[in-house]
């Protein structure tokens, strides 16, 4: 559980924008009780692969004096004979409760019984496809102890048992019958409601997950340019035009087209003039220049080759510059956007431009999200 709680903010960053992204097309937004519970998956998820995994071993040291695990356990329901022995004849509740036997049965079962919960609430599965799911991810845990961890381990260090793959898929199916009171009890994950409520909405946090889109979008595009120019032997000097020209594709040429970067249309916004028609690449130009202003600013004050501001006084309008634009993008614009009642940051109001929430078609949605079942689907 320890392991699992340290590894749980990486797992979620590194989703966070594909979740995003698919909880906005869905439900027109990345927030609320369905994120909750989804996250809730992923960390419930993490914790009994923690727990199937760690603690590690120290490999040739284990394996050269270990006997436990070597061979797996192949007797259906030994575990009732091993309760059987460890009770030694003593069938009290007092004697059955510190039966160790008894508990280690019995977190076999407990183990994979969120499971059926979740795939009941999240999917809305039926009860033979939970089991299958449950039966397949119970034998993917046992064949990860009787490979020790796929090879890493040159012996298992966990005993690979068909008692964990019975009890496992029984919790799987229990979780599953408890689940169908339980969900009845909670809020709805139906998408219908929150897309009507949400999807017109163009608010900070849909601005920020689409702006990070497309940064990680054109920070992945831009390293395999360079790695193209670097194989075909390109120095550094010559990947300035390069780049540049890929930034006006990607942020200004794209959307004078489309109406949308790709970050953009990932979170279905677009720019649009006040005016409602589509923004022109001049505006784009100016919009962008000045909302990416701390990055190119901060990429000439790194290549400056010599300060000396003596005899070159210019050199300080590049921390000038910085200072103003980070004044501008990370203070005034948030709370522009927060606070003024039409939502607009200084950059679109001195370029006339809004973004625009794209609305899909009912029925597009519905046959996605499946939402009439209550579907809540796997991007929450």
């Amino acid at each position: 559980m320890t392991t699992a709680m340290y590894l749980f903010p990486i797992v979620a960053l590194v989703i966070m924008i594909p979740v995003a992204v698919v909880s906005y097309r869905r439900r027109g937004r990345a927030g609320g009780w369905a994120t909750v519970v989804f996250y809730s998956f992923v960390f419930y998820l993490l914790a009994i692969a923690m727990q199937t995994i760690v603690p590690l071993p120290d490999g040739n040291a284990y394996c050269a004096g270990q006997t436990y695990a070597s061979s797996p356990q192949l007797q259906p329901f030994n575990f009732v004979e091993v309760v059987a022995q460890r009770a030694h004849g003593h069938w009290s509740p007092r004697a059955m409760l510190h039966n160790p036997a008894i508990w280690t049965t019995a977190l076999n079962v407990v183990m994979l019984a969120p499971l059926g919960i979740f795939l009941r609430y999240l999917r809305n599965l039926r009860l033979l496809p939970t089991v299958l799911i449950g039966f397949g991810i119970s034998l993917f845990f046992e064949l990860t102890q009787l490979t020790g961890l796929w090879f890493v381990y040159p012996c298992p260090y966990r005993l690979f048992s068909v008692d964990d793959l019975i009890l496992n898929t029984t919790g799987v199916a229990l979780g599953w019958l408890v689940g169908g009171p339980l969900i009845k009890a909670l809020p709805s994950l139906a998408a219908e409601r929150d897309r009507r409520r949400f999807a017109a909405k163009v608010t900070l946090t849909r601005r920020l997950f689409a702006l990070i889109t497309d940064i990680a979008g054109f920070t992945v595009l831009l390293a395999f340019m360079v790695g193209l120019l670097t194989l075909f032997g390109a120095d550094r000097a010559h990947r300035g035009a390069p780049t540049l020209i890929l930034a006006l594709v990607w942020f200004v040429l794209v959307p004078a087209l489309t109406g949308s970067t790709l970050g953009k249309r990932a979170m279905l916004l677009r720019v649009d003039r006040v005016s409602g028609r589509h923004a022109g690449p001049i505006a784009l130009l100016v919009r962008n220049g000045i909302l990416f202003s701390p990055l190119w600013l901060l990429w000439l004050l790194l290549h400056v080759d010599r300060w000396d501001i003596a005899d070159r006084p210019q050199q300080l309008l590049i921390p000038l510059g910085m200072l103003v634009s980070v004044l501008v993008v990370l203070v005034w614009t948030p709370l522009a956007v927060l606070l003024d009642d039409e939502h607009r940051a200084p950059y679109e109001r001195l370029t006339r431009t809004r973004n625009v929430a794209i609305l899909r078609e009912p029925a597009e949605t519905e046959s996605e999200s499946g939402s009439r079942r209550g579907n809540a689907g796997i991007g929450v």
